[in-house]
């Protein structure tokens, strides 16, 4: 007998995000299921295409959740925390994109291929301890883009050298805020060329034309509960301290699309090519030259993060001078892009398989 379609319910059908997952469930092994899309009142009636079949997105009501297998929260953390016990109650399984039930009874932050490469390691030192959900799990809270492409980078650097530091300047994106903030941006650079005042509502102050490392404490975007939030989830979900992290935060006058600065330093001299392998697999690419590497830009919709390495060779500094490929350092700077909304979709579809992996199959006789 076949397996019975699985029933989705999207909580965020027509935010930025949600448009994101709906795209990237569309695309992967939930293809087939029943899609149930759902928002708050703005967004009521809207259009929205999933696995090539165009339906309304409807309004939240108690009943929604029936007979639903999976929901995910794309919305804000007042919506998630407005229907969750609502979903639950109706035996769905949750994966928050919010971040509002990260301390909810029996939750756990997620990074499935996080903790795939972390297994895979431990599996060749000779153990298999890791933390994953089991049957009892009925919600996970998908990481922060950032903490999972962190995670990813550390733990596959572990079998090349031990991690010694890791210094990150994250570029954020407008969209990381959702439609108010693409549209402020939007308005305040027309206003500064035309003279008007700026609307603040959502940043607090001037982001066109300009970057920051702190917005105004009236907007509704804090960067200091980004990083707050990246630096919580790494800490879950990576297989190093969180000491040997620094984040800072810049506010960037662009509208979508992460763009990384950092320095990694490993506690031994290796070669470029050895770390560029360890870095290369499933969902990291490694970009051979300057010259091919893309901007932010044109890393949106791609399905990988871009990397771009560069050692630092001790005496580089030498006029002329070319570092052969035998040569080794402990020091390199990644420069990588990827989209923020695509990156973040991909995480909770993987969280998704993860807990349906889990689900009982048949019956028992």
């Amino acid at each position: 007998m076949a397996e019975k379609s699985l029933r989705i319910a999207l909580v965020g059908a027509a935010t930025l995000l949600g448009k994101a997952l709906n795209d990237e469930l569309a695309a992967s092994s939930f293809a087939s299921a029943d899609f149930q899309l759902m928002d708050d009142e703005d967004a009521l009636g809207k259009l929205a295409a999933t696995a090539d079949e165009v339906t309304f997105v409807q309004k939240i009501e108690p009943e929604s959740f029936d007979h639903c297998d999976f929901t995910f929260f794309a919305s804000t953390p007042e919506i998630t925390r407005k229907h969750w016990r609502q979903a639950l109650k109706a035996g769905s399984s949750i994966v928050d994109l919010s971040g509002a039930l990260e301390e909810a009874p029996g939750a756990m932050v997620r990074a499935p291929w996080v903790q795939e490469e972390a297994v895979r390691l431990m599996l060749a030192a000779g153990s298999n301890q890791a933390v994953a959900p089991d049957l009892h799990t009925r919600a996970v809270v998908s990481a922060h883009p950032v903490a999972v492409l962190l995670a990813l980078l550390t733990a596959r650097s572990q079998s090349v050298a031990a991690l010694h530091g890791l210094w990150v300047t994250l570029l954020q994106p407008a969209s990381e805020y959702g439609h108010a903030a693409l549209e402020e941006l939007h308005q305040q650079t027309a206003n500064l060329l035309s003279f008007q005042p700026m609307p603040t509502e959502v940043f607090g102050g001037q982001v066109a034309f300009n970057l920051a490392v702190s917005l105004g404490a009236g907007g509704r975007a804090q960067l200091a509960t980004a990083s707050d939030t990246i630096r919580r989830h790494y800490a879950k979900i990576a297989s190093q301290p969180t000491d040997a992290l620094a984040l800072q935060i810049i506010q960037v006058p662009v509208f979508h699309g992460y763009a990384f600065s950092i320095a990694l330093e490993l506690e031994q001299p290796v070669t470029v090519a050895a770390l560029a392998e360890a870095l290369a697999g499933p969902h990291v690419h490694i970009v051979g030259s300057p010259a091919e590497f893309p901007g932010n830009v044109q890393a949106v919709e791609e399905e990988e993060v871009q990397v771009l390495m560069q050692p630092v060779f001790a005496g580089q500094a030498q006029p002329g001078k070319q570092p052969t490929s035998a040569q080794t350092t402990s020091r390199f700077w990644l420069w990588i892009v990827a989209d923020n909304l695509k990156f973040a979709a991909q995480n909770a579809v993987a969280c998704a398989a993860e807990l349906n992996r889990l689900r009982p199959r048949g019956k028992v006789q």
